[in-house]
């Protein structure tokens, strides 16, 4: 019998209790495993990520499904990529071909978004194609209009590529996958050994989401036992962040003088 486990929104262990009381055998992280030591990810990228918060997500044009409509959450804080990526859906939705557009159009296309001329992008997604997918290719060259939307895909595809190389030259374009999550794991987190980048390792953000979740499930089992227990048992507390002691050698640090009347 296959196991049914649960995915989408995990970043605290109120969260993780949540799906386990639904049903869940199992949860799956996304969006806080991003900002981990382990991942694959500019540093850059995982310091903008551990300042997100719950509303500082958006959603843009998906690069697979980009004709369709269809978007996908990505962080709004720090980068224009979302609305870069709505403009070019919309260019895609009321033009038939890159040779609709209007001087300005193609102008600001070029230079502020795309940051190639046209045809420099379609010459590399073209030797793409003709490498991976001639049969795309043996369809734009007869249909304009996905002509245009493959020009606009090279542009989201790299725009992830950017951001897990952490590409400064194209920070501005960084397509950063993420979702309210990230937010309600940076405040859980907020002032805690998890609270920097470089103190988030996946394996002690599992053991602390898991342990979060069996210490507030065994919590309401108690209340509903009748147990009364106060307030300030309701969190799952984290370590503390790490102090760093100054070197030895640092001058004492010394509070300046203040008159009672000044």
């Amino acid at each position: 019998m296959s196991a049914v486990g649960a995915a989408g929104g995990i970043g605290t262990p109120h969260a993780v209790a949540a799906a386990f009381a639904l049903g869940a055998e199992y949860v799956v992280t996304g969006s806080v495993n991003q900002a981990t030591v382990e991942a694959a990810t500019g540093d850059a990228v995982k310091r903008l990520l551990a300042t997100a918060d719950l509303t500082d997500c958006l959603m843009a044009p998906a690069a697979d499904m980009f004709e369709q409509g269809v978007t996908v959450q990505v962080l709004g804080r720090g980068t224009l990529f979302p609305g870069r990526a709505a403009l070019l859906h919309r260019l895609y939705r009321d033009h038939d071909s890159l040779d609709d557009l209007s001087a300005e159009q193609r102008r600001h296309l070029e230079e502020r978004v795309l940051g190639l001329p046209v045809e420099e992008v379609w010459r590399q997604t073209r030797a793409y194609l003709g490498t991976h997918d001639a049969g795309r290719l043996a369809r734009a060259d007869t249909d304009p209009k996905h002509r245009m939307a493959l020009v606009f895909r090279w542009y989201l595809a790299n725009a992830s590529r950017w951001a897990t190389a952490g590409d400064q030259r194209r920070s501005s374009d960084w397509q950063i996958w993420c979702g309210p999550a990230m937010g309600a794991f940076n405040q859980w987190t907020r002032d805690t050994a998890l609270a920097e980048p470089d103190g988030r390792h996946a394996a002690d953000i599992a053991r602390h989401l898991m342990r979060g979740a069996a210490y507030l499930t065994r919590l309401h089992h108690l209340r509903s036992s009748g147990v009364h227990l106060p307030r300030s048992c309701d969190q799952y507390r984290l370590p503390p962040a790490r102090r760093v002691p100054p070197p030895a050698d640092a001058e004492p640090r010394r509070t300046p003088y203040r008159s009672v009347h000044s």
